[in-house]
């Protein structure tokens, strides 16, 4: 039990100075650069409303990772030209038994639940020089385990807006695995109809965070990021 709770600890603290935010700005866009100053350095351009995940800033930039055409990348962005989306309203955690937590309030209502892996269930690639550790799970790579087999996995989120249910395709939870159902979140951009849930998870050195995207009660997108 002690070992699980700075397990945690650790990872809470760095949630803290890593979050989801996105992109803020009274021109449209913001310009990503390669280092952290005004220079010859623009590597690439993102509208608002584009969700990156951003570690404590030094000064006046942040550095920034963000997923986009089917690539992992980074970059600097100024401070002042995003929005952390814990600034929108929260929707409270209202219980968490049972391997089902809900989130709540007067119009959302949000079903996380999570079930035991079963590893008959599912094909594994192998570290060519160690059978022992895990390297991809049905042909994807894996978040919450650092090479070992899963013990749980994500069985459904179930969301509804004002009494309209919004469908969460499967593949929104493939291989994401070890959920912590006491660190889900989720906020609303009431202004945009856009409903953020995230989740802290994993067993340690596989801890991941992992954001959904519901905009004009429609499932978007999905973005993982690692707070370490």
């Amino acid at each position: 039990m002690k070992k699980i709770f700075y397990l945690f600890l650790i990872l809470s603290s760095n949630f803290c100075f890593s979050q989801f935010a996105i992109i803020n700005d009274a021109d449209g866009y913001v310009n990503v650069r390669s280092s952290a100053k005004i220079a010859n350095n623009i590597s690439d351009k993102l509208d608002n409303g584009f969700v990156v995940y951003y570690f404590e800033p030094e000064g006046n930039w942040a550095n920034v990772d963000y997923q986009k055409n089917g690539k992992d990348l980074h970059g600097y962005i100024y401070k002042d030209k995003f929005k952390d989306i814990t600034t929108f309203k929260k929707i409270p955690l209202k219980s968490n038994v049972n391997g089902k937590a809900i989130l709540s309030n007067k119009t959302i209502k949000i079903e996380l639940t999570e079930t035991k892996f079963i590893k008959a269930n599912h094909k594994f690639k192998f570290l060519d020089k160690d059978s022992d550790i895990v390297i991809k799970i049905d042909n994807l790579g894996i978040f919450g385990t650092d090479g070992g087999i899963p013990k749980t996995e994500y069985k459904s989120i179930e969301v509804q807006i004002k009494n309209e249910k919004i469908e969460i395709p499967a593949s929104a939870l493939k291989n994401l695995f070890e959920p912590n159902l006491e660190y889900s979140e989720a906020y609303y951009d009431e202004a945009n109809n856009i409903l953020y849930i995230q989740a802290l998870n994993g067993d340690g050195a596989g801890g991941y965070t992992i954001l959904w995207i519901i905009e004009g009660n429609k499932y978007k997108s999905r973005v993982e990021a690692s707070p370490f």
